[in-house]
């Protein structure tokens, strides 16, 4: 039995921002329950995650538990964090009393903002570019 719960990620992986996020959530896993998924590799994404199929991939990041939980934004760092014990000490940040309001409004403005941080999006020659889905249902209801 093991005692992390595995948790699948997917996240922008044309954006420098979003990879370098990456790179420090996955040197922080210590318990090696991370495995990431390139929000663009749609064939694989729809096929292990039919959950997401209507989701805004594009604007956000989730985390996906082995149990099929979903988080979104925020939500998905806040369940990143329980996931490692290098992790642990900002899960009282995450779980404050008023972390879900700033912390949902810090991670959109990051996320409309993320070219400021260094995101410049990378096109391979032989991927076509990606039309935005269309707009997601309220999934809401799926944070914890």
């Amino acid at each position: 039995m093991r005692f992390f719960e595995p948790i699948s990620l997917v996240y922008d992986g044309q954006c420098d921002f979003c990879l370098r996020c990456m790179r420090i959530v996955g040197a922080l896993d210590a318990a090696r329950v991370l495995t990431t998924y390139d929000a663009h590799d749609t064939k694989t994404v729809e096929a292990k995650f039919p959950q997401l199929s209507s989701a805004d991939l594009d604007e956000s990041m989730y985390a996906v538990s082995a149990r099929g939980h979903v988080y979104r934004g925020f939500f998905a760092f806040r369940r990143l964090a329980r996931s490692s014990p290098l992790t642990w000490p900002l899960l009282p940040l995450f779980y404050a009393p008023g972390a879900t309001y700033v912390g949902t409004r810090v991670y959109a403005w990051v996320a409309r903002n993320r070219r400021r941080f260094g995101c410049q999006l990378k096109v391979e020659s032989t991927r076509p570019i990606q039309t935005p889905p269309p707009p997601a249902k309220d999934m809401s209801h799926l944070n914890e």
